[in-house]
């Protein structure tokens, strides 16, 4: 697990993940969280999840959500990204013609 995405541990860390879901209380789940994190970035985390059903899919549920995400804001930067360059190439009479008035906007990160 040491080769774990950084992109997801960030999104993990700076968002809060279905944490109602599990009957844990707020404070809790961001303190287990928050080990978890480290326990991932030290190459800890393989033996706790193999040792406790539990965290492990406690843990892997946090995963997939920050997946799903991140695959999303990658995508809604890749449609940006196509839309920039498209604009950039075109005139403004072109722009005007094909009735573009304002060019994209990048998407929140």
């Amino acid at each position: 697990m040491s080769a774990f995405d950084p992109r997801l541990l960030r999104y993990i860390e700076t968002h809060s993940l279905g944490e109602s879901g599990y009957g844990y209380d707020q404070r809790g789940n961001r303190i287990a969280k928050t080990l978890m994190i480290e326990m991932v970035k030290s190459g800890q985390a393989a033996f706790l999840l193999l040792q406790n059903d539990e965290i492990a899919k406690w843990w892997g549920s946090m995963v997939n959500i920050a997946q799903k995400a991140v695959a999303a804001q990658e995508e809604k930067t890749r449609i940006y990204l196509i839309k920039k360059a498209a604009w950039d190439r075109l005139t403004p009479d072109e722009r005007k013609i094909l009735g573009l008035t304002r060019a994209p906007v990048a998407p929140k990160v």
